[in-house]
């Protein structure tokens, strides 16, 4: 492991334990039990990663399985390159977890923005008349041939 790696996980295991990542942290875990797919994605990164345990990889292999089951296709990326790291038993174990799963509750809604104040009404579409018609020249006429230069 580089040193830059060592010390990325010391500054994330830092973080991790201080409070406010605490706090937020206990958010992402009551967002993922109400159903979020991305909090559930962001908490099995966190057990793989995050912590930086090997006995954090079956709870990690749990809430990929869980939001890749609701669709989350980055989920499934990473549930299938966790998977086949695992051993079977562990894969199996992970399986349970997933079918005792049952959401708390309906995942926190995305907050709405508020609509701006001075936005203008969208323009009607420009709309463009045609070209004007040209003279047609028939087809048949052949142009006047050129006189020979002067000598």
């Amino acid at each position: 492991m580089t040193t830059f790696a060592r010390t990325l996980i010391a500054v994330l295991a830092a973080l991790l334990w201080s409070g406010a990542a605490r706090a937020d942290l206990d958010d992402i875990r009551r967002a993922a039990e109400a159903g979020d797919t991305n909090a559930q994605l962001e908490l099995g990164v966190l057990f793989q990663y995050g912590f930086n345990y090997k006995d954090n990889e079956i709870p990690a292999l749990t809430w990929y399985m869980i939001s890749a089951n609701q669709g989350n296709a980055k989920a499934v990326k990473l549930r299938d390159a966790l998977k086949a790291k695992m051993a079977e038993q562990e894969v199996q174990e992970a399986m349970e977890q997933v079918a005792q799963f049952k959401p708390t509750g309906k995942p926190p809604a995305a907050p709405v923005p508020a609509p701006a104040a001075d936005v203008p009404a969208p323009e009607k579409p420009v709309e463009f008349s045609p070209p004007p018609a040209t003279e047609a020249k028939p087809a048949d006429v052949e142009p006047a041939p050129v006189p020979p230069a002067a000598q």
